[in-house]
């Protein structure tokens, strides 16, 4: 794996301060900043109320985050993979974290994905749980007496474990046909999903035997119809997911 040097890291730039790309974001309550797809794969990635558990090993969280990172600068077309990734829009991410990213990209232009997804992962999930924190979808709980700090939901509407469930019980609906997905949205919905086959996470969700099945097959399916960036993204997580042979928490 080529090393990411600070020095390709030392570009800047400035993300744009308006409101979340259309194919990233997702609906929000009143008065709340739409959450982006790393987002909504952190926030299904964990349960809890007054303190955030992950469902499955930090590892494979980071892993997932890391990948929704990348997969929403593809749909907002702020990158391209052919086959190393590399800038190509404007330069203008809709917030700090996703801006952070694009910057490393243009430092360093010539990695491939794989080199990207490992980079990312070790502080991918504290990255977006902190995202999350600034837009008051998250709070910090302080540590208590026996254990360290957390953070727990704010409530609001937003549901993303249910989201993935209701992806997985309408799959012919989620994406019908078996052609190439096109529809900015509808790709962001199945990354969603296929990142949360990948690392464990739907497994997890408390679907019945069955639909677990169906799912991890439907997502296989999934990946294999989303564009070649999109597609290389999940794949590299997958990969690595099987390559750290982590068994998910129970």
């Amino acid at each position: 794996m080529s090393p990411i040097t600070s020095a390709e890291r030392s570009r800047t730039g400035a993300p744009r301060t308006a409101g979340c790309g259309p194919a990233t974001a997702h609906r929000a309550g009143p008065g709340r900043i739409p959450l982006r797809l790393a987002d909504r794969y952190f926030l299904a990635a964990h349960t809890g109320t007054d303190r955030l558990v992950p469902r499955v090993d930090p590892a494979l969280v980071a892993l997932g985050c890391a990948g929704g990172l990348l997969a929403e600068l593809l749909l907002e077309d702020e990158i391209g993979v052919d086959p190393a990734v590399h800038p190509r829009g404007p330069g203008m991410p809709p917030d700090f974290l996703a801006w952070s990213v694009l910057r490393e990209v243009r430092a360093a232009p010539d990695h491939d994905v794989r080199t990207w997804v490992r980079h990312l992962a070790p502080g991918a999930a504290q990255k977006v749980r902190a995202r999350l924190t600034i837009i008051d979808v998250l709070r910090e709980v302080p540590p208590g007496r026996f254990r360290g700090a957390g953070c727990r939901r704010v409530p609001g509407p937003d549901r993303p474990a249910d989201d993935v469930r209701e992806l997985f019980r309408r799959a012919e609906t989620t994406a019908p046909g078996t052609g190439m997905i096109t529809v900015p949205a509808v790709q962001a919905e199945v990354c969603l999903a296929v990142l949360a086959a990948a690392t464990g996470v739907a497994a997890r969700l408390g679907l019945p035997r069955a639909e677990a099945r169906a799912a991890a097959g439907r997502a296989e399916q999934w990946r294999d119809r989303l564009p070649a960036g999109l597609r290389a993204v999940v794949g590299e997580v997958a990969a690595a997911q099987a390559q750290c042979a982590l068994t998910p928490r129970r």
